[in-house]
C-alpha cells in the first residue's frame, strides 16, 4: 500500500482569513505533529502488544507481534496465528513481478471478476504461505498446522510450545506471530455460564402453572421450557393499589424507531427493501428453519455458489438454503482442535453444523437482515409484528463461535470465506481488543479492501471510561442505546400489616399472583449467597418469590440465578439492580421482573413488614424514553480515533432464537424469539442501515456508507442518568435509517490510507474520517477532511462549529459551494489555547441548502505536551510609548532529545524592541532553533502502609468476575497492551507481567525477568510495581490459582488490576495471594493488596516490596514484609525538565487597544503545536 496515497498536510500559514485565530500573526501551525468491591464490573484483558518487526509486504509492516508470545519460556502448547510477509488476495494492490492487482479498492472489480489476477496471485500466496509452514516445521518438527489465511490477514494457524514462538517470529518468511485467543459473543449476559446439558435438572417440585412445548426436543436432560402460558391470565394486583402511569406502546419495533420503514417505499417495499444486497454474519450460527428466514420472493441475489452446512442429518437437521438465508457455514475447526464441544450443540469430534445452538446468531442475523413476521409469541404471548432492519437483504450465516466462544483463529477463516462469498456487509457481534493493528482488525481492513462495510459491537464493559473494543477506524464501533418501547410491569408488594410497596420494572414473563417473597437469608441451608449464585435445594423455596441481587463475585449472570431458583420449586424472582445499570428482558426460566437501582427501600421494606407477598402482572410492550445510552455499553477513548462511531438501539430487542440453547444464559429450550441487549444488538441495526444504503447507492465504498450512517446521525442522546451523552458516549450520534441513506455529503478514506497511517502516527488525525480526534492538544492543530456531493445537485453550504467552553474550532470556508458527484478540502482548526486542560467534545455541522446537515464529532485532550511551553509577560496593560517585557520557556520532559523551533509573532502594533539570547529578533518578534536535553526521570517517593488505600477496600478475587488466570511458566513474563494510565507522571498504555510478582511499567521482555528483588537498581528490570518480588512459579499454582488480568469499573473511574492468585514460592507449597491496582485515566494512583501470604520458607532478603523509576535510579521498599490484609500505597514524583530554553523580548505599544501576542514551538517529536496568546492592553 503506498505511502504516496496517504496525504501527508504540509505546515501552514494560518492567518487572519481562520476566523481571527491567529490574529493575523505569522506563526507557523502544521497539520500535526507528533512521533512515534464494591459493584465493579470487570474486562480480562488478552495479550497484546506492538513490536517492530522487519518486513516487506504492507500488510506484514502492519502487524505487530505479541511480545508476551516471544517472552514465553514454558513448553506448553499454545495456538498461535502466524502472520507471513505477503499480502492477502483482498488488499494486494500490486508490486510482484508478474503479478497483477488484485485488491477490488485498486482494481475496481470483485475478486469474482478479476478471475485470472485472483487465481494467479491466489497461487503465490498459497506457495509462500507453505513454504513458511515448512519453514517452520523444519524448525519445530512438533509444530501441529491448522488453518491458513490467503484471502485475508495472510498467514496460518498452528500450535507449538509456547517458548518458541520467539524462534519462529526469527524466520525470514515471518512478518509478526500473535495470538490466537478465545473470544466472546458481545452480549450483555456474562458467558460462559453453565450450559444446560451440564447444570442440575429442574426438580420435580417445580411449579407448574406451565404449559409444556410440544414442539420441544425431548433431550435429557433439558429442563421445562417456558415460565408462562397463554392459557393463564396474566395476574393484576389489587386494584385499591396505585400503579405507576404507563402509555401502551404501538406494535411496532426498533425498525419503526430508526426509521427503516421510511426507506422501505424508495426500495420496492418492506418485503424487498435490501434485496441484492449480501449481509454476512460471523457468530454462532443460525436456526436456518426461523420464520424470519422465511424467503418471501425476493431475486437470487448475484454470485455463489455458496455453501449451505447442514450437514447429513447426524449434526442437526439437515436445510436446503433459500434466497433469503443463501449460505451457511461452519469455522470451528481450530475450537475442535483445541478445546471441547458441550452435547447439543450440533458438532461431532470433527465435523460442526452451522445451526445456531446458542440462539444469539440467530438473533443478530434476523436482527439485520430478517424476513418480516406478523406474530413474534415469546412464552406463549404475542409480542407483536418485527422486521429485520433490511428485510430484503440476503444473509450468510458464518458460525465461528460455540458455547466456549470462538479462536481467533477460526474467526479470520470465517471473514475470508465472507470476502470470498461477495458479502456486501458484516455484522461481527463479537469482543475483541484495543489494538486496532490485532489480527481480526487487519482482516476486516482486507475485507474493506474488498469493497465490504464492517460493522462491530463496541462491548459491554460500560460505563467506564476506556473499556471500548475494536478501535480501528475502518470498522463502524456501534455502541448500545434505547428504542422507545419497552415491556414494564409494576411490582407489588402486600404486607399482612396492609402496607403496601409498588416499583416499576421490566420483564417479557408472565406475572405472579400473591407469592410468598423469600430472601435467601430466609432459606435454611441454602448455600449461596443473596446473588443467589448457588442452585436452590428441591423444594425450598415452593411457590415462592426469590429476591435476588444483581452481579455477586460468583454469579453466572441473571437468567442463571433464576434457573437456580427454579430448582427449588420458585414460583417467580424479583431481580434487583443494586445499582443504577440497565433493565432486561432476557427469557428467564420462571416468572421475573427487574428492578432498577438502588433498591435499598425495597430490602427496608422487607425487613420492616412481616407476610409480604409479591404480584406483578405480565410485562406489556410500554412508551419509553428513546436514545439512553445504555450503562453496560462500552465507551472511550481509545487509541488514536474517535471511538464508538455511533450508537443504535440494543436493548429490549426483539428478534429471533434458536429453540434449543445449550447455555444457561439463552433461557429456556423451545421459544424462537427473545428480547435481549448489548451491543450484539446494536451492531446489527447498524449491519441492516448499511445493507438499506448499500441497496440504495450500490457503488458507494465502505467509507462512504461509514460517513453515511455517521453524518446523519441525531445527537439528542442522554445517559441513564438524563445528562447528555457524549461522544465517547455515543459517538457521532444516533442512527436513522432513512437520513443515512439521503446524504448529501460523504467523507470516506481508503484502505490503502488506512494501512499507510499505521506507520505515520504523525498523520493519523488527517485520515478522511467523518470525525475529528487528537490526544493530547496541547495548543493548536490543523487538519483536512474532504467532502464529496452525492446530492445529485449543486449545493450551497454554511459550516458552523460548536465545542464546550475553552476549545474554539474554525473551519474555512465556512460557506461554499459544490457542483454534484465534486469534492473539496475543508481545513479545520483546533484551538484550546483558552481552553482547560482535559477532553473537550464538539461538533462541526456542515448544513446544505436542502437535505440533511451533516455532523462530525470533535474530541480533544487538552493538556501539556511533552514538551512544555509557556509565555509570560509583565505588565499586561501599559501606556502608550511603554513597554512591556514577555518571556518564553520551553522545557523538555521526554526522556530522548528534541530538536525543536520556537517563533513569536506580535501584532504590528506591538513594536519589537529587543530580544535576549539565546533567540533571536525577528521583524515581528522573535525565533530560536535547537536541542533540548532528554529529562530527569520521575523519582518514587514512598512505598509504605496505608490502610484502605485500595479502590475495593482491600484484596478482592478476580475469580469471582469471570477472569481465567492467563499462561505463565516459572520464569516467565508476558506483555499487555492497556488503558491508558500514569506512573510517575508519565502516561503508559502497557504493561509486562513477570511470573515473580512484579509489574514491569511500559511492557518488556526476557531481559526483564529476574527472581533477586533489588530497588533501586539501574540494571534490569526498571520501571517496575513490585507487591511481592521473589522466586514464584506460577505454573504449580492449585487448579484455579495462577495471574489474572483484568480491569474492573465503578461506572467511573478504571482501575487495571493484575493477580497472583494462590502462586507458590518456587520449590514450595507455599502460597500466596497478592494484586496490584492501577488507576487508569488523568490520575495516578498505584496501590497492592494481600490476600493469604505464607513467606515462612523463604528468608526475608528474598523478598521485596516496593517501586522503581524508570531508568532505576529512584526506587522505594515497604519496611518490612507484608502480612494478609495488608494495603500499600506507592507514590512518585513526576519527571523534572531536562533541557530548557528561555528568553525574553520586549514589545512597546504604539496605539492604543488590545493587542496579542502569540509564541508557538514546532518539532517532529510532538502531535501538536504548543502554543501561547498573550493580550496587551495600551492605554
Amino acid at each position: 500500500m503506498r505511502n504516496s496515497r496517504f496525504r501527508l498536510t504540509r505546515p501552514l500559514i494560518v492567518g487572519a482569513a481562520v476566523a481571527g485565530l491567529l490574529a493575523g500573526s505569522l506563526v507557523a501551525y502544521p497539520a500535526t505533529a507528533a512521533p512515534e468491591t464494591p459493584d465493579f464490573t470487570a474486562t480480562p484483558l488478552a495479550p497484546d502488544g506492538p513490536a517492530e518487526e522487519g518486513a516487506k509486504s504492507p500488510s506484514g509492516q502492519l502487524a505487530q507481534s505479541d511480545p508476551g508470545l516471544l517472552a514465553r519460556s514454558d513448553a506448553a502448547a499454545v495456538p498461535v496465528l502466524v502472520k507471513v510477509d505477503v499480502d492477502p488476495v483482498a488488499s494486494y494492490a500490486g508490486g510482484v513481478d508478474g503479478l497483477a492487482a488484485t485488491s477490488p479498492e485498486v482494481t475496481g472489480k470483485a475478486l469474482a471478476d478479476n478471475r485470472a489476477a485472483v487465481d494467479a496471485y491466489s497461487a503465490y500466496v498459497a506457495q509462500r504461505i507453505a513454504e513458511a509452514q515448512a519453514e517452520a516445521s523444519a524448525l519445530i518438527p512438533s509444530a501441529r498446522m491448522l488453518t491458513t489465511y490467503p484471502v485475508v490477514y495472510g498467514g496460518y494457524a498452528m500450535v507449538i510450545p509456547a517458548n518458541r514462538a520467539k524462534d519462529i517470529a526469527q524466520l525470514g518468511s515471518v512478518a509478526a506471530v500473535q495470538s490466537n485467543e478465545l473470544r466472546q459473543a458481545a452480549s450483555a449476559a456474562p458467558r460462559p455460564t453453565p450450559s444446560l446439558t451440564t447444570a442440575p435438572s429442574l426438580s420435580p417440585s417445580t411449579p407448574t402453572p406451565v404449559s409444556p412445548d410440544k414442539s420441544k426436543p425431548k433431550k435429557s436432560p433439558k429442563p421445562s421450557a417456558s415460565p408462562s402460558a397463554s392459557a393463564s391470565p396474566s395476574p393484576s394486583p389489587s386494584p385499591s393499589v396505585s400503579l405507576p402511569a404507563t402509555t401502551p406502546a404501538p406494535d411496532t419495533d426498533a425498525t419503526t424507531f430508526i426509521g427503516a420503514d421510511k426507506v422501505w417505499p424508495s426500495l420496492g417495499g418492506r418485503d424487498k427493501a435490501g434485496e441484492g444486497v449480501i449481509v454476512g454474519v460471523i457468530d454462532t450460527g443460525i436456526w436456518p428453519e426461523h420464520p424470519m428466514l422465511q424467503d418471501n420472493g425476493i431475486a437470487t441475489p448475484a454470485g455463489g455458489p455458496w455453501a449451505c452446512e447442514f450437514g447429513d442429518g447426524t449434526q442437526g437437521a439437515s436445510f436446503a438454503c433459500n434466497d433469503k438465508l443463501i449460505g451457511a457455514y461452519a469455522f470451528l475447526d481450530q475450537y475442535a482442535a483445541l478445546s471441547e464441544f458441550l452435547p447439543g450443540e450440533y458438532c461431532s469430534v470433527e465435523v460442526c453444523s452451522a445451526r445456531d445452538a446458542d440462539g444469539h446468531g440467530t438473533h443478530t442475523a434476523t436482527t439485520a437482515a430478517g424476513s418480516q413476521v406478523s406474530t413474534t409469541p415469546i412464552f406463549g404471548v404475542d409480542r407483536g409484528p418485527i422486521s429485520g432492519v433490511a428485510p430484503g437483504a440476503s444473509v450468510i450465516a458464518y458460525r465461528a463461535l460455540a458455547a466456549g466462544g470462538g479462536y481467533t483463529g477460526d474467526l479470520l477463516a470465517a471473514i475470508g470465506q465472507a470476502v470470498l462469498d461477495g458479502v456486501d456487509v458484516i455484522n461481527y457481534s463479537v469482543s475483541g481488543s484495543q489494538n486496532p493493528y490485532d489480527s481480526v482488525e487487519l482482516a476486516f481492513l482486507d475485507a474493506v479492501a474488498a469493497g465490504i462495510t464492517v460493522n462491530a459491537s463496541a462491548g459491554n464493559s460500560g460505563p467506564g471510561a476506556s473499556t471500548l473494543d475494536h478501535a480501528s477506524p475502518w470498522t463502524t464501533t456501534v455502541a448500545a442505546s434505547t428504542s422507545d418501547r419497552a415491556f414494564t410491569s409494576a411490582l407489588v408488594l402486600t404486607s399482612t400489616d396492609g402496607a403496601t410497596y409498588v416499583k416499576q420494572g421490566t420483564t417479557i414473563t408472565d406475572g405472579v399472583t400473591n407469592a410468598p417473597v423469600v430472601r435467601t437469608s430466609d432459606v435454611a441451608g441454602y448455600a449461596g449467597t443473596e446473588y443467589c449464585d448457588e442452585p436452590f435445594a428441591p423444594g425450598s423455596v415452593a411457590g415462592k418469590v426469590v429476591l435476588c441481587i444483581r452481579g455477586g463475585a460468583n454469579s453466572g449472570g441473571r437468567v442463571e440465578k433464576g434457573y437456580y431458583a427454579s430448582l427449588g420449586g420458585a414460583a417467580g424472582m424479583i431481580l434487583a439492580n443494586p445499582v443504577p445499570q440497565d433493565l432486561q428482558t432476557d427469557n428467564h426460566f420462571l416468572p421475573t421482573i427487574q428492578l432498577e437501582g438502588p433498591n435499598d427501600d425495597l430490602a427496608a421494606f422487607l425487613a420492616a413488614h412481616p407476610g409480604v407477598t409479591a404480584t406483578w402482572a405480565r410485562g406489556t410492550a410500554t412508551v419509553s424514553p428513546g436514545d439512553v445510552m445504555a450503562a453496560f455499553s462500552s465507551r472511550g477513548p481509545v487509541g488514536d480515533f474517535l471511538k464508538p462511531d455511533i450508537t443504535a438501539p440494543g436493548v429490549q430487542v426483539i428478534a429471533g432464537t434458536t429453540p434449543t440453547p445449550v447455555e444457561i444464559a439463552s433461557g429456556p429450550p423451545g421459544e424462537l424469539y427473545m428480547a435481549i441487549a448489548g451491543t450484539s444488538m446494536s451492531s446489527p441495526h447498524a449491519a441492516g442501515v448499511s445493507a438499506l444504503v448499500k441497496a440504495a447507492h450500490p457503488s458507494w465504498t465502505p467509507g462512504q456508507i461509514k460517513s453515511a450512517l455517521m453524518t446523519s446521525s441525531l445527537q439528542s442522546v442522554v445517559n441513564v442518568d438524563g445528562a447528555t451523552a457524549g461522544v465517547f458516549d455515543r459517538g457521532a450520534g444516533s442512527i436513522r435509517a432513512d437520513r443515512a441513506v439521503a446524504p448529501v455529503l460523504t467523507i470516506s478514506e481508503t484502505a490503502e490510507d488506512f494501512a499507510a497511517s499505521a506507520a505515520d502516527p504523525l498523520h493519523r488525525i488527517d485520515l478522511n474520517i467523518p470525525s475529528v480526534y487528537l490526544d493530547p492538544l496541547p495548543g493548536a492543530v490543523s487538519t483536512k477532511r474532504t467532502v464529496t456531493n452525492v446530492s445529485g445537485k449543486t449545493q450551497q453550504f454554511s459550516v458552523k462549529a460548536t465545542s464546550d467552553a475553552g476549545l474554539r474550532i474554525t473551519v474555512v470556508p465556512s460557506t461554499f459551494s459544490l457542483a454534484p458527484g465534486r469534492s473539496r478540502d475543508l481545513t479545520v482548526v483546533l484551538d484550546a489555547l483558552s481552553a482547560e486542560d482535559g477532553w473537550h467534545e464538539g461538533q462541526i455541522t456542515i448544513t446544505p441548502r436542502s437535505g440533511n446537515a451533516a455532523v462530525l464529532p470533535v474530541a480533544a485532550n487538552v493538556g501539556e505536551a511533552e514538551v512544555t511551553f509557556t509565555q509570560t509577560c509583565d505588565p499586561t496593560t501599559i501606556k502608550r510609548g511603554a513597554t512591556t517585557t514577555c518571556t518564553v520557556t520551553a522545557a523538555n520532559y521526554l526522556p530522548v532529545p528534541v530538536e525543536a523551533k520556537i517563533d513569536v509573532a506580535a501584532n504590528p502594533l506591538l513594536q519589537v524592541r529587543s530580544v535576549t539570547a539565546p533567540a533571536k529578533k525577528t521583524l515581528l518578534g522573535a525565533k530560536w532553533s535547537g536541542t533540548l536535553a532528554p529529562a530527569v526521570p520521575p523519582t518514587v517517593e514512598s512505598v509504605v502502609l496505608a490502610p484502605g488505600s485500595t479502590p475495593a477496600g482491600g484484596y478482592l478475587p478476580l475469580s469471582g468476575f469471570g477472569a481465567t488466570p492467563i499462561a505463565m511458566g516459572d520464569e516467565s513474563i508476558v506483555n499487555f497492551t492497556v488503558p491508558a494510565f500514569l506512573y510517575g507522571g508519565e502516561s503508559y498504555t502497557s504493561i509486562a507481567i513477570d511470573s515473580n510478582g512484579y509489574i514491569v511499567v511500559g511492557g518488556g521482555g526476557t531481559g526483564d525477568n529476574s527472581i533477586e528483588p533489588s530497588i533501586p537498581n539501574t540494571a534490569a528490570p526498571n520501571n517496575v510495581l513490585a507487591p511481592l518480588w521473589t522466586d514464584l512459579d506460577p505454573s504449580q499454582a492449585p487448579a484455579g490459582g495462577g495471574v489474572r488480568v483484568t480491569t474492573l469499573t465503578d461506572g467511573v473511574t478504571t482501575w487495571l488490576v493484575v493477580e497472583w492468585d494462590r502462586v507458590p514460592l518456587f520449590g514450595t507449597s507455599a502460597l500466596n495471594s497478592f494484586q496490584v491496582w492501577i488507576e487508569t485515566g488523568g490520575s495516578e494512583d498505584a496501590t497492592f493488596a494481600y490476600g493469604a501470604l505464607d513467606l515462612a520458607p523463604y528468608p526475608a532478603e528474598w523478598i521485596g516490596v516496593g517501586a522503581e523509576n524508570r531508568d532505576g535510579t529512584s526506587g522505594a521498599t515497604l519496611a518490612g514484609l507484608p502480612a494478609a490484609g495488608n494495603e500499600v500505597q506507592v507514590t512518585t514524583a513526576p519527571p523534572t525538565a531536562g533541557g530548557t530554553v528561555s528568553f525574553d523580548y520586549t514589545l512597546r505599544g504604539l496605539l492604543r487597544g488590545t493587542w496579542s501576542t502569540f509564541a508557538a514551538l514546532q518539532s517532529d517529536q510532538l502531535r501538536a503545536i504548543p502554543a501561547e496568546q498573550t493580550k496587551i492592553t495600551v492605554q
